[in-house]
């Protein structure tokens, strides 16, 4: 049984969609009486809620000084999370160690996977560390992309990579992280790359652009998408040649800002865009948290 002190977290981590219950938990989270999430439901975790669970708990650790626990970690989850160097990142305490004859190996059965890794808000910092997830992400590319290998698609995602990455130091002032797998789930073969930070959003982002009208945050992250809109400059071609190369996979695209959300979905046989939706009212998460995926 979980303490009073305990948050216990549902079983909601198998995708983007699943994990908005746990990010509709903060109001609890911060009410001052947690101090730990118990993550004995979980039976199963992906990148993209791995690398939100992680930011959740840096949110924490900003905005209150003190590390969240985590408790109760399934066998597999815990040693999912500790191959993917989730542990690395120092966010959280830990109730419980991972005994090391239970570490999963980095062998060649495990090269389908680009663990966490840090994308700073410094320039240099940040082409040094993206340079560095790039060449994992050639090494084992044909791993990762098994299903859908070829010199192309390789190039495409090192663009998506670069692309969303520089909009981290960019646009979001803050630091992010990157992780990309390929796993198996259920029947369907998936390839994700997850890019998220905790910075000011897309919305702030903009709020010095002049010209630029929407209707709600969700507009605004669809615009961002699919025209040629830079809160920077002039014209920008970074989500928006991003979704043009989704589109060439016949892939999807999940982005959520802060309080709003847009996914694309493609026809894996036709490339069109099979469906769109935007959300607005969501429970507010600081960031933009980005999921790209090929589904086989």
């Amino acid at each position: 049984m979980p303490s009073r002190n305990s948050l216990l977290l549902p079983d909601a981590f198998n995708d983007s969609y699943a994990f908005e219950e746990v990010l509709n938990l903060q109001t609890r989270l911060y009410s001052g009486k947690v101090e730990c999430l118990d993550l004995s439901k979980l039976t199963f975790i992906e990148p993209y809620s791995m690398i939100g669970l992680l930011l959740l708990g840096r949110n924490y650790l900003r905005n209150t000084g003190e590390k969240l626990s985590l408790s109760n970690i399934p066998l597999a989850v815990h040693q999912y999370l500790y191959r993917m160097d989730f542990f690395k990142k120092c966010v959280f305490n830990m109730r419980e160690s991972l005994d090391e004859r239970f570490f999963l190996k980095r062998s060649p059965q495990s090269r389908s996977l680009v663990e966490i890794t840090d994308i700073p808000n410094k320039e240099r910092d940040s082409i040094r560390a993206i340079s560095g997830a790039i060449a994992v992400f050639r090494k084992r590319a044909r791993h990762l992309l098994k299903n859908w290998i070829s010199d192309t698609n390789v190039d495409y995602f090192v663009t998506v990579i670069s692309e969303i990455c520089q909009n981290i130091y960019e646009h979001s002032l803050d630091s992010g992280f990157l992780s990309m797998q390929a796993y198996s789930y259920g029947t369907q073969q998936i390839v994700r790359l997850v890019i998220s930070d905790s910075g000011i959003g897309i919305r702030e982002s903009f709020a010095l652009k002049s010209g630029i009208n929407y209707d709600s945050p969700a507009s605004l992250i669809e615009m961002a998408l699919t025209t040629t809109i830079s809160s920077k400059r002039e014209f920008g071609y970074g989500l928006s040649q991003v979704n043009s190369i989704i589109e060439k996979l016949r892939g999807s695209i999940f982005i959520r800002s802060e309080n709003a959300s847009v996914s694309v979905m493609y026809n894996r046989k036709t490339g069109t865009a099979t469906h769109s939706f935007r959300k607005n009212g969501l429970s507010l998460f600081p960031g933009t948290q980005i999921s790209i995926s090929l589904t086989g």
